[in-house]
């Protein structure tokens, strides 16, 4: 008991002797709450600093290359280093000196807006002089520039100049140098994988003619990587047309600008309208594959008008699939009208006249045979079907009156 009570007497002490609790810390005041909500809320630490003002190249971005004020505050910071405007001022004043237009230039400047760093008697000047030596007019230099703004950033010998001379070589003209750079980048891809992929063709033993003439039509059918130039071939072998025939290029063509998805989409339409099988759609496509250029849906109509209008059958789309590459509005409906109008008025067509012989004849034959030979006895033809002017001028109109010698005088007045 002695011990029970000498332990409760020493923990009195203790406790009498132990430091006091510090007291409570008084609650903040509501503004503070207030401001620690608000931090949380934006997700930052609460700061009474000012915000760093924009670099001065935002506002001019946007003042004189007509950027975005987003696009503008993305490409500020590239030019943070820079204490004034002189730099990218005579980028801008040098372009429109070679012939740009102010929006060519803002269009350049908006693909590569680093060019605005870039030192004109060092960089951009020569660059400009090199494709003049090429032999492209000053006008023709600054759209291939305005079209393809990428050239700007190229070494002159080790890219511009290669690309610029492999074109023209393989076009053989300013002109077709010019029309393709405004369809397509046809700068974009180096001379090698371009030589690559032609040496892979005329090893398969294509005739050179046909590898330009066709690739003149369409250069983008080179212009792809080397593996997706291979699976292209893959394509076109799968079809069974080997590279001798004279449809391999065109077929190589066609399947450039369709997918396999759309490759079986269109089959599959051709197919279903025709009636035909898998051997003789392969046919088909053997002999003319630029129909399948025309959509599913358009290919159906056509099958459709030419085996109700035409009395088309299977046999005649495998053995003339050109048909459906020709328009169903502006050839086919026309066309049929033109002879459905000329029996109903009696007149002597010919007992051997086909709708598919009056659809597959040559715009002149037909304007010549059916519209000019009976435009007295049915004249309204001519409102109908309007005569191209080309077509036109190898029909000239001739006197009502008027002997031989008479007309051949005129002639000559």
């Amino acid at each position: 008991m002695a011990a029970l009570r000498r332990l409760a007497v020493a923990g009195r002490v203790l406790l009498h002797r132990a430091p006091s609790l510090p007291p409570p810390r008084p609650t903040p005041p509501d503004f503070l709450s207030s401001k620690s909500r608000i931090r949380l809320l934006l997700g930052h630490r609460f700061s009474t600093s000012s915000p760093t003002p924009p670099h001065f190249m935002a506002q001019y971005l946007v003042s004189k290359c007509s950027f975005s004020q987003e696009a503008a505050a993305a490409a500020a910071p590239k030019f943070s280093h820079l204490d004034s405007t002189s730099r990218p001022d005579s980028v801008l004043a040098f372009l429109r000196s070679q012939g740009l237009t102010r929006a060519q230039v803002r269009a350049v400047v908006a693909c590569k807006p680093m060019l605005l760093l870039s030192d004109v008697e060092a960089t951009l000047q020569p660059k400009f002089r090199a494709v003049s030596a090429l032999g492209l007019s000053r006008a023709d230099v600054a759209v291939l520039f305005a079209l393809y703004p990428p050239a700007l950033t190229f070494g002159i010998h080790t890219n511009l100049l290669p690309r610029i001379v492999f074109w023209l070589d393989f076009l053989g003209s300013e002109r077709l140098l010019m029309k393709w750079l405004n369809k397509t980048w046809l700068l974009g891809y180096s001379v090698d994988v371009l030589l690559r992929n032609l040496s892979t063709l005329r090893s398969l033993g294509v005739p050179e003619r046909r590898i330009t003439n066709t690739l003149r039509l369409q250069p983008t059918v080179i212009m792809q990587s080397t593996a997706k130039f291979q699976s292209l071939l893959g394509r076109v072998e799968a079809c069974g047309i080997p590279p001798s025939s004279g449809m391999y290029m065109w077929a190589l063509f066609a399947l450039h600008n369709v997918s396999e998805s759309a490759f079986q989409a269109k089959k599959a339409a051709v197919m279903s309208a025709t009636g035909c099988t898998e051997e003789e759609f392969a046919s088909m496509f053997r002999r003319g594959p630029c129909f399948m250029f025309m959509s599913a849906e358009l290919l159906r109509k056509k099958v459709e008008f030419l085996m109700a209008k035409a009395g088309c059958n299977v046999k005649n789309f495998v053995n003339s699939p050109v048909m459906l590459t020709l328009s169903l509005s502006k050839r086919m409906i026309p066309r049929c009208r033109v002879i459905d109008i000329l029996r109903s008025r009696g007149m002597d067509i010919g007992k051997t006249t086909t709708m598919r012989g009056v659809i597959r004849s040559t715009e002149a034959k037909f304007v010549e045979r059916y519209i000019l030979r009976y435009k007295e006895q049915v004249p309204e033809l001519l409102e109908m079907y309007p005569i191209r002017h080309e077509v036109l001028k190898q029909y000239p109109p001739r006197p009502r009156h008027g002997n031989v010698k008479g007309q051949l005088t005129e002639k000559k007045r």
